[in-house]
């Protein structure tokens, strides 16, 4: 390994500035709502409890599974570095193939990559599905782009890579339809014999397939032995198709229309229809499938409308290398990715996405290092509210033991149990989805069949809760006030 630094100086400079770019992320405080739920969920499957049927949330399982095996937030991001660290490497593989002999290219490309990869503009600092599964997404193009004799054996890990993205988040379908679609209807063995073709068709087709779907099988078979089969499924699927409607409809409830998953695929179509009436015209390699790719990551990553920077993350890796194909393909192609960058920005601009300061966020982890703020000042960076979770976490830790079971919060500062140890009273980490699937009569039930020994409301948060504040006023105390934080303990 260090022979193989020592000839590639620069990708050991990409990976050392990849580490010092993610070095700050390791010691941020507990703060991003999702990364809370990942880690209670993560607790909660530790403690025995069954994902989706006993706690709840509506992504695939694989996140849920490295936040368990994380255990708390330090490590959790640690694996995140060691995911961006390989995506790095792979990036440096797939552009010595794409663009040989162009060593500025290839350097550009990556100096662009580690960029968006790493700083928190696009919210690259945050343990994402989107960031995570970069890295099987990447290995999978590169098995693809490598030459040589192709295998079965080649394809089926290529389609056991996407298998494993999809386990992250299932948008991650449309980066394996992209591969789809370029070898059935784009591949013409004539043009620069790529991909090989030594293997037939329908047999790379079968073997890509069969890889991507076993992940999902494995996880089916699982549930269908718990008699949760039906459950999974919806929650995996048809629970996404209400989410991808719910910014515009503020509701969870499926809505295949109103997402604009219908209008973005006959968009996406007819890009599609173009690129193959002009194959005749172009050059069928590398570069056309990298565009076939951008095309597929861009509507994965705009299907819910929602202006969350990290879903920009899974177009990241087409984007960099759309930047080499602009410098180094002739003209048809050239303007094609050329394109696709424009219509990148117009729907960024048109979303209004929302993004991070990069500057000021190294400042406030070079300002706390340095002892120039106090931890509390370096907390309340990321969210005013963090030091009082912390105090929150701290007062619960102090007062009361690990063997006084569950605990239930009425706010959305999920981090606030995997902070305390503690596993949530019912199937929900976050009030916002009590309110958005309306769940709360099943709330209401599973606290009052096994009340938790600690209530924590936000008193400002401004959705009622009618029955939480019966059974406070019938069965709880107050027993500490943190500003707007009221916890109330279980009367004897």
């Amino acid at each position: 390994m260090w022979s193989f630094f020592k000839k590639n100086k620069f990708l050991a400079l990409i990976l050392l500035l990849t580490f010092l770019l993610r070095l700050p992320s390791l010691f941020e405080p507990y703060w991003y709502g999702d990364e809370g739920i990942y880690l209670t969920l993560g607790l909660a499957i530790k403690n025995g409890l069954l994902l989706y049927r006993d706690i709840y949330d509506n992504k695939p399982p694989l996140i849920y599974l490295l936040a368990a095996m994380a255990g708390n937030l330090f490590w959790f991001r640690f694996i995140l570095l060691t995911f961006c660290l390989s995506s790095m490497v792979l990036m440096f593989k797939i552009c010595q193939i794409a663009f040989p002999k162009r060593i500025f290219v290839q350097r550009l490309v990556l100096v662009i990559f580690l960029l968006l990869l790493n700083l928190p503009y696009l919210e690259g600092n945050i343990t994402n599905s989107e960031i995570l599964q970069i890295l099987p997404n990447l290995l999978a193009i590169w098995l693809l782009f490598r030459t040589g004799k192709t295998t079965k054996i080649t394809y089926f890990v290529i389609g056991l890579c996407f298998g494993f993205s999809l386990m992250l988040k299932i948008p991650a379908i449309f980066d394996l339809a992209a591969i789809i679609f370029f070898l059935y209807f784009l591949s013409k063995p004539q043009n620069n014999l790529w991909p090989p073709r030594n293997l037939p068709l329908i047999h790379r087709l079968i073997f890509l397939l069969l890889g991507a779907v076993l992940p999902f099988l494995i996880c089916s078979l699982y549930y269908f032995r718990l008699n949760y089969l039906k459950e999974f499924l919806s929650i995996i699927f048809l629970q996404n198709f209400g989410y991808l409607s719910s910014w515009e409809t503020g509701s969870q409830q499926s809505s295949i229309l109103k997402s604009g998953l219908t209008q973005k695929l006959l968009f996406c179509s007819l890009v599609l229809a173009y690129l193959f009436f002009s194959k005749k015209k172009v050059y069928v390699r590398l570069s056309l499938l990298i565009e076939v790719w951008f095309a597929f990551s861009l509507l994965a990553a705009t299907l819910s409308n929602r202006p969350y920077a990290h879903y920009l993350l899974q177009t990241i890796g087409p984007l960099c290398l759309l930047v080499g194909v602009i410098l180094v393909e002739k003209e048809r192609i050239r303007n094609l990715a050329i394109l696709g960058i424009l219509v990148l920005l117009l729907i960024f601009y048109k979303t209004r996405f929302w993004t991070y300061p990069v500057l000021p966020y190294y400042r406030n982890f070079f300002q706390f290092a340095l002892g120039e703020k106090n931890k509390n000042q370096y907390f309340s960076y990321f969210d005013q509210k963090v030091p009082l979770v912390y105090n929150i976490s701290n007062f619960l830790l102090t007062n009361y033991s690990l063997n006084d079971g569950r605990i239930f919060m009425w706010a959305d500062e999920s981090y606030l149990y995997p902070l305390a140890n503690k596993i949530p009273t019912g199937r929900f980490a976050a009030a916002y989805h009590i309110i958005d699937f309306n769940k709360y009569k099943e709330v209401e039930t599973a606290l009052r069949n096994k009340p938790p020994k600690i209530i924590i409301v936000d008193k400002n948060k401004k959705d009622p809760f009618p029955e939480l504040n019966r059974l406070l006023g019938e069965k709880y105390l107050l027993v500490n006030n943190q500003d707007n934080f009221k916890i109330y303990r279980l009367r004897k």
